[in-house]
């Protein structure tokens, strides 16, 4: 549930209920890819509680969900893009800025965020990029999220066309992250 809190009483008023609101993924799993005459549209077919929400959302959505059902393997940027709240067109916004990856380790946690941030490692963009416990995965499974993490790096500086950030999403930087973060910290034997 979301809140805002009010200017002239201080009280806090309900804005949101994040338990109604729809994020893409689900929809998607509800819908299908039906070829037309000109070209594909969705469908979908659900039938169950919430119904209704869904319609909307389809109807509200249908160009980012036709997107996302044609490339599943973009289905993570799609999702990170409904997190931050961002658009195509708002990313464009930072083609020019000097933006880098940014990797936050909390010993205490074990907890590994990474995200896009300034020089001044101020967080841009509203959502991390991963949130993993380096105890939690294997050596793989964290090349893996590491992997994801590149790609969904490097897809997002694409779309707003930012070069200095595509350079940083290069892909021998899993190296660097699987011996700097995890040989070096994880302690799970």
């Amino acid at each position: 549930m979301e809140f805002r809190q009010e200017l002239e009483t201080g009280t806090f008023k309900m804005i949101g209920n994040t338990e109604t609101s729809l994020k893409i993924k689900e929809v998607a799993e509800k819908c299908r890819l039906v070829k037309t005459d000109n070209g594909v549209k969705v469908d979908l077919s659900y039938t169950g509680p919430n119904a209704s929400k869904y319609m909307q959302y389809v109807d509200k959505h249908r160009e980012e969900l036709t997107r996302y059902l044609m490339n599943p393997d973009e289905a993570d940027l799609y999702e990170w893009m409904e997190l931050s709240h961002q658009t195509p067109t708002s990313l464009k916004k930072f083609e020019k800025e000097q933006l880098i990856l940014y990797v936050n380790f909390d010993p205490e946690s074990r907890m590994v965020m990474t995200g896009i941030a300034d020089e001044n490692i101020t967080m841009k963009l509203g959502a991390p990029l991963m949130e993993i416990n380096v105890d939690a995965l294997t050596r793989d499974e964290f090349k893996l999220k590491i992997f994801n993490m590149l790609l969904l790096a490097d897809e997002i500086s694409v779309m707003m066309g930012n070069a200095d950030l595509r350079k940083m999403s290069n892909i021998q930087i899993v190296k660097t992250y699987l011996a700097e973060l995890y040989d070096k910290y994880h302690e799970n034997p």
